[in-house]
């Protein structure tokens, strides 16, 4: 991994959250507009991200990769639990919120942008997996978790919303692609290959206008704000680190992990708070924070990565 096309990617994507927060700030984008943008992404930007890094070949090395990623994903999504359930006990204020920032990363409107910039299609490939565990443990424990939280009855599992949200759906069309080397017609890809384009600025912009809405000097004074980033930001990383470390995976594997989980908080904790009746401000200012601080500590993760894998 180069480090130095790391900090470059790094700095162009904070300079598009700047564009969104002056765009913000100027009443280019409204509340209403960001909302109509995020909604874009997730339904039509994201999954053609991956179609479009799926459209390729069948390849048994890389249906390899695919399977570690999800295997160590959920192993990686499972400590986070245990660990969130030990720190953040249950009745102690905003728990559940907590709980929710730390366990899932935003692996779709950071990561995928990242991943594309330093690996290609290959890193996509490879870090769509992640997301598709991710939208199985929100739509099952993290629905449990906010519903007990709010009193609210979770009525059981969704397998809807499991196999039926976009992120899903575009993996499995991707998968299907692969798995039967299918090759897109040549309308169809150039399609896919416009709107998978969009992702990284239109993410970006969509993030700016996220930390343009947030009170900073409210959260910096907030003590809280600095330990649950710091969970989510480094003592997660830190624990996938040492488990990669310790487990012979595949180096390309392990960077790809290591990017989607040292992400900051995932907006999808702030949309299920409000969806399920707990404190979506709070996980905002969460997530703004953490967004923030994770320009120096992605960098940090990934060197110290490097260095002990040398």
């Amino acid at each position: 991994m180069d480090i130095s096309a790391l900090y470059t990617q790094i700095i162009v994507m904070f300079l598009l959250m700047g564009v969104g927060a002056i765009c913000y700030k100027r009443g280019i984008i409204t509340d209403e507009g960001s909302g109509q943008m995020s909604t874009l992404i997730m339904t039509f930007v994201a999954p053609c991200v991956i179609i479009h890094s799926f459209c390729r070949a069948f390849d048994p090395a890389m249906l390899g990769k695919l399977i570690t990623s999800f295997a160590m994903s959920v192993l990686l999504l499972a400590v986070s639990i245990g660990l969130t359930t030990l720190v953040f006990r249950k009745g102690t204020p905003d728990y559940a919120d907590k709980r929710m920032c730390v366990i899932f990363s935003n692996n779709g409107f950071m990561a995928l942008p990242l991943l594309q910039a330093l690996y290609g299609d290959d890193g996509v490939f490879i870090g769509s997996i992640n997301i598709v565990a991710t939208n199985i443990l929100i739509w099952t424990y993290g629905v449990w978790l906010l519903s007990r939280a709010s009193g609210r009855a979770s009525g059981g599992v969704n397998w809807r919303k499991i196999l039926f949200n976009p992120g899903t759906i575009g993996f499995f069309v991707g998968l299907a692609i692969f798995l039967t080397s299918f090759q897109l017609p040549e309308i169809a890809d150039s399609t896919v290959s416009f709107l998978a384009d969009l992702n990284t600025p239109l993410a970006m912009i969509v993030l700016g206008v996220y930390l343009a809405q947030s009170n900073l000097k409210e959260i910096i004074k907030d003590r809280s704000m600095y330990i649950v980033s710091l969970f989510r930001l480094a003592v997660v990383p830190l624990i996938t680190i040492v488990l990669l470390m310790l487990l012979p995976f595949d180096r390309s594997v392990s960077a790809v992990l290591i990017i989607s989980i040292s992400m900051p908080c995932a907006v999808a904790a702030s949309m299920f708070a409000q969806m399920y009746g707990t404190n979506y401000r709070y996980s905002s200012r969460i997530i703004a924070f953490s967004t923030l601080l994770s320009a120096i500590t992605m960098p940090v993760m990934l060197s110290l990565y490097q260095l002990l894998a040398a």
